[in-house]
């Protein structure tokens, strides 16, 4: 059964069996991230086969805020792998996204190969040194993640951890992949009147766009 997770701490022993981040980490990301997260899995018979997370962020998108979801904790268990479980839950995501008029979303890959066929394409590098100025953001680029009081406590929080080596561990040379999930929501929101999603994508990726938040 693919469905939205409403008892979140189900998914924890999938996350740490796909993910070497640091107990502190993961202890913050579920007691904190997962407030206002959703979280999207195959299920059966109780047990969490396969998962994506989906943490919200409110984008400047061209000078228009939009809601979106940045996508992370994509995992399946070890022996239920090639199976297409990943595919169906991406398929039942990609439906509620369309469904919500989310414009696009976006993930940073381990292999950009494991979501191209998707329709996810590189939009920028991540960022690995966080402009404290948020006014130097808006001057300097045309999408990225507003900075409400939420999202500065989380930042606060995650920089302390970083700082204690406690972070999430990233890949090396980490990459921004964008897709668009409902290209009416992003033309409105962008301003523009493009015909597919390729164009609108390819659009996107020509603006200035800083993205360092990791989860």
């Amino acid at each position: 059964m693919i469905t939205e997770c409403f008892e979140k701490e189900k998914t924890r022993k999938l996350y740490e069996e796909a993910f070497d981040d640091p107990k502190e980490f993961v202890n913050y990301y579920y007691m904190d991230k997962c407030i206002d997260n959703r979280i999207i899995v195959s299920e059966e018979n109780g047990e969490i086969i396969s998962m994506l997370h989906l943490n919200p962020y409110y984008v400047s998108l061209n000078g228009k805020t939009v809601k979106s979801y940045y996508i992370v904790a994509v995992a399946t268990t070890k022996k239920r792998r090639h199976e297409g479980q990943m595919k169906r839950v991406f398929e039942k995501t990609f439906e509620i996204l369309k469904n919500e008029h989310i414009p696009f979303v976006y993930l940073l890959p381990v292999d950009e190969a494991i979501y191209s066929w998707m329709g996810f394409e590189k939009i920028c590098d991540f960022c690995l040194d966080r402009i404290a100025d948020y006014e130097d953001v808006k001057e300097r680029y045309d999408v990225y993640c507003v900075r409400d009081e939420d999202y500065i406590r989380r930042m606060n929080k995650e920089d302390m951890l970083r700082s204690m080596d406690q972070g999430e561990v990233l890949p090396d040379d980490p990459v921004i992949m964008g897709k668009i999930t409902d290209l009416d929501a992003f033309n409105k929101a962008a301003r523009t009147d493009f015909t597919d999603d390729k164009k609108a994508l390819d659009w996107l990726k020509s603006k200035k766009i800083y993205i360092c938040e990791e989860v």
